[in-house]
């Protein structure tokens, strides 16, 4: 597996660019890390949804509004986060560094894709109910904590009673961004200050269009199928975490034993 690293100057660089400038700075440092696969013509020839003179106006932001499907399917091809793109990625982290990890690289076993692939086709021949009719969803929050790797702990999962209507979602977001802008404020009072505001309306708003609009970038998983892939995280999370504490013990043995 091919990993190319964007460290701390990088994400520095990329926090003060604009959408397009940042596309261009990924794709440029995949291209200094791994040659020509990455120049502006090979990426939108693999990608076959622009021409490499349409990457070129994205990229120098001569144009306003980049459609939610180009942007997913260039952080796709560049093996990074969609939000990488986006401002509140960069906005109160202090990241050390992000991995991509590009799929030309990295590519699964050509009869295992054909084989997810089928399962797929059967799920989809067998839908009985289309998420996409609803309009009132159960609403699932889920809190994690982050460590400073970016390794998650999740610590409390909770599910609404009733379902909620987009107008409810709308309110319960901009609470919770609200709620999450005061605690930090209280914790860090220099955060009051206006450019570090994150504005709760807006984003609450954003965030419910890019449900809708941006599929590709906000999917829906199959019950079974994430049921399945919650399972395999699960345990692997298990297995890392059997590992950190055995890490743990070695760390404090080795601390008592200085202290003898």
């Amino acid at each position: 597996m091919k990993k190319i690293i964007i460290n701390k100057t990088n994400l520095t660089d990329l926090a003060n660019l604009s959408i397009g400038r940042r596309v261009r700075y990924i794709r440029e440092h995949l291209q200094d890390e791994c040659g020509n696969s990455f120049s502006g013509k090979s990426v939108a020839n693999r990608i076959q949804l622009f021409s490499q003179s349409t990457l070129t106006t994205i990229e120098r932001d001569k144009t306003k509004d980049i459609p939610s499907k180009v942007l997913y399917a260039i952080a796709k091809d560049f093996g990074a986060d969609l939000y990488m793109f986006f401002d509140d990625f960069y906005i109160n982290r202090s990241l050390e560094s992000v991995v991509l990890i590009p799929p030309l690289y990295n590519k699964d076993d050509p009869a295992k894709e054909t084989k997810d692939d089928s399962e797929l086709l059967k799920t989809q021949m067998a839908i009985e109910t289309n998420p996409l009719l609803e309009n009132e969803y159960t609403i699932k929050t889920t809190v994690s904590k982050v460590a400073s790797n970016e390794d998650e702990q999740i610590t409390f999962i909770f599910k609404s009673r009733v379902k909620y209507t987009e107008q409810h979602l709308f309110y319960l977001l901009s609470h919770i961004i609200n709620q999450i802008n005061t605690i930090d404020v209280t914790i860090e009072p220099e955060l009051a200050d206006s450019n570090n505001q994150l504005d709760s309306i807006r984003l609450a708003k954003d965030y419910i269009q890019y449900g809708k609009t941006s599929l590709h970038a906000f999917p829906w998983y199959s019950n079974k199928g994430k049921l399945g892939l919650d399972n395999k995280a699960f345990e692997q999370a298990v297995k890392y975490t059997n590992m950190l504490s055995n890490n743990l013990k070695h760390y404090l043995e080795e601390r008592e034993d200085k202290n003898d």
